[in-house]
């Protein structure tokens, strides 16, 4: 046999499960049992650790690939996934998936609010983080979400007792610091200390005796993370008004290219497709609006050729003083059809959701992967609910402590004139 030289360091550089141990004993007897050279059987070994890595990075892509097109679906997503990890080898991998299940679910109970949607886009980013931990690439932080606070505000015409915590329900609060900060007329002051983390999905602020010294000085609470806004809380004083509301339509005529990378096969379709997917989607981050567009276009058959990635734009940015409720019309278009031919490819993406028209490049003569395929979409006005950021309290947040009965009938009466004027 052909001699040949392999790294040790090499041979133990897997993140599947198997434990480095077990690799030296099944070398070693390899060695003892044959008359060929050390390095083929380290080659052989190797493969095969190689094989599964590369059966489990498959599956995984599978996985996101099904999140890209139905976000909604991560619950079965996960399940399949898990059934599909079979392999000893891929047991950590397994055990990840099926913990990151459990945890998706536990964040859906009654008191959450996350929608099924904004569930499946945090799922989709563990399973990416997942896939580029194997893949030793660089592994994007983890950013805690934010879904629902109770109470929205703090009412201090309450009595004490009926305002003594708040509560947060969102996502990862467990893998990063969350900075807590009280804003009064005289200053700011850290009171992350009073933050208790009760699960990945649920935080209390302890506003107590012991705890954050709300007093008639302040003004709101804001949770940071990496030093960026993801709450604010208002404290509603005596003179506390309510915050303005506005709607704004902006309307970009510019259109955006889009080639994503080669991923698999050589390059051409030779006229196997491709089978195109799509999907875009506006994300509201407080401040701004992200554009996040993702393609994959895969030959119908032979090695299939593949190109698929996503980027990520700042689409719209709030005015100074101001932040996003939420985004007033659809936040998502998604295209799916197969390639027939060298010309462009038209699909609509209709007239409520990001994209107005979907321009595909699909196959050439040449090579198509990488290069030459991609698309081109030109947007529909984005149409966005903004709300003052000041020393005021939300409309929003009065009418959740109306419902919850945590808004003295004193503050109501007042706050009542303003209210109205909201309405449209």
């Amino acid at each position: 046999m052909t001699k040949t030289t392999t790294s040790f360091s090499h041979l133990f550089q897997t993140d599947i499960g198997i434990p480095k141990l077990l690799l030296w004993l099944l070398a070693f007897v390899l060695i003892l049992i044959s008359g060929c050279s050390i390095g083929d059987k380290i080659d052989k070994l190797t493969d095969k650790v190689s094989d599964v890595a590369g059966d489990t990075v498959a599956t995984l892509d599978s996985a996101i690939d099904a999140l890209d097109r139905n976000s909604a679906s991560w619950q079965s997503v996960l399940q399949d996934t898990t059934t599909k990890l079979t392999d000893e080898a891929q047991s950590t991998v397994r055990n990840e998936v099926s913990d990151l299940l459990n945890r998706s679910v536990a964040a859906t109970g009654n008191e959450l609010r996350c929608n099924i949607d904004f569930i499946g886009s945090r799922v989709r980013q563990a399973l990416a983080r997942i896939r580029a931990r194997l893949l030793h690439q660089a592994i994007p932080p983890v950013e805690p979400a934010l879904c629902h606070v109770v109470p929205a505000a703090v009412d201090m015409a309450l009595d004490v007792s009926r305002r003594n915590k708040l509560e947060f329900f969102g996502y990862d609060f467990d893998t990063t610091t969350i900075k807590v900060t009280l804003h009064n007329k005289s200053g700011a002051m850290d009171v992350s200390s009073k933050l208790d983390r009760l699960t990945h999905y649920h935080m209390t602020l302890n506003l107590g005796a012991n705890g954050v010294p709300v007093s008639s000085a302040s003004d709101r609470l804001t949770l940071e993370w990496e030093n960026r806004p993801i709450s604010s809380i208002a404290v509603i004083q005596p003179a506390t008004p309510v915050c303005r509301e506005k709607t704004e339509t902006y309307a970009r005529d510019t259109y955006l290219s889009f080639t994503p990378p080669h991923t698999r096969g050589d390059k051409e379709f030779s006229g196997n497709g491709p089978e195109v997917w799509a999907n875009a989607r506006w994300s509201n981050e407080g401040t701004h609006v992200n554009f996040r567009l993702w393609m994959k276009a895969q030959e119908t058959r032979s090695d299939w050729t593949t190109a698929e990635g996503e980027r990520t734009d700042t689409y719209y940015t709030a005015p100074p003083g101001w932040r996003i409720d939420s985004i007033v019309n659809s936040a998502e278009s998604t295209a799916h059809y197969v390639d027939t031919d060298h010309n462009d490819d038209r699909q609509g993406g209709g007239p409520n959701g990001p994209v107005k028209e979907f321009k595909f490049r699909g196959d050439r003569s040449g090579d198509d992967a990488g290069s030459y395929t991609g698309v081109d979409v030109t947007f529909n006005p984005l149409v966005v609910k903004l709300v003052e950021v000041a020393n005021c309290a939300p409309a929003s947040a009065i009418k959740s402590l109306q419902i919850k009965d945590l808004i003295a009938p004193s503050t109501i009466k007042r706050l009542q004139p303003m209210m109205l004027k909201l309405k449209p």
